[in-house]
């Protein structure tokens, strides 16, 4: 089976059916590929995330795009409860098994721009690479904003472009070209693979990305630059009345 025939390597999503069918036909493979396109890299940078976190085990955290529940093994060990929500049945199913002995985590199916919890839910929100998926991004930004409590931190990672010239053209042969060949050898969802490096290549990084955040009400802490550009893990906090009275601290690694 293809991608669906509307959601062209060379755009964006339209709609929220396009990304659910685009991630039910990749969650066979998703794990895999994620762990050989990255090299590793993924886990690294996952873990970082969820150390910039509270250290708790009484808070609830949303864990939104979940995918296979990457974060979920290790948000575990964080936080009492954890919802590992994410608009494919078929990446929710993949997670559940691959999970099973993990006993705080409850799955929800749920598009990330019309989230079916009530304001003030959670005490954290966890986002790692979903954003860009998003037809809507700033919509879903301020949907994480309304389900996170007075004070609650999200934490969110995303690809970025990097900024040195020979770096970013060395990623971008690698993204254009090798990603979609051995993405596309394996799954067989090639057209997929070359959707997912050209919004990468695209999607707002760094000092846009915190103003999206800023616009859907966060008070943006922190953003961290990983691997040259490649990737940033963004952090922000829900403060009311104060989303634009913080500079963010740039920090790369």
């Amino acid at each position: 089976m293809n991608v669906s025939p509307a959601l062209s390597p060379l755009d964006r999503p339209t709609n929220s059916g396009e990304v659910r069918e685009m991630f039910n036909q990749l969650a066979p493979t998703y794990d895999l590929l994620n762990t050989v396109l990255s090299m590793g890299l993924h886990k690294v940078w996952e873990q970082r995330l969820v150390d910039a976190l509270p250290l708790t085990k009484t808070d609830r955290c949303l864990d939104l795009c979940t995918g296979t529940g990457a974060l979920v093994p290790r948000l575990a060990k964080r936080f009492q409860k954890i919802i590992g929500a994410d608009i494919s049945p078929e990446m929710l199913a993949v997670g559940k098994r691959r999970w099973s002995t993990i006993t705080n985590c409850e799955w929800v199916e749920a598009d990330a721009q019309a989230l079916p919890f009530e304001a003030d839910t959670f005490d954290a929100v966890t986002v790692a690479y979903g954003v860009r998926n998003l037809p809507d991004p700033e919509r879903g930004l301020q949907e994480m904003w309304r389900v996170t409590r007075e004070g609650g931190a999200l934490a969110a990672l995303e690809f970025g472009q990097p900024r040195n010239r020979l770096w970013r053209a060395i990623f971008s042969l690698y993204s254009s070209v090798i990603i979609p060949r051995i993405g596309g050898l394996v799954s067989g969802q090639r057209s997929a693979y070359r959707y997912l490096p050209k919004t990468s290549a695209s999607f707002p990084c760094g000092a846009a990305f915190e103003e999206l955040m800023r616009r859907a009400g966060w008070s943006v802490e922190r953003t961290i630059s990983l691997c040259g550009g490649v990737a940033f893990m963004y952090l922000g906090r829900k403060v009311s009345g104060s989303s634009d009275c913080f500079d963010a601290r740039r920090q790369e690694s």
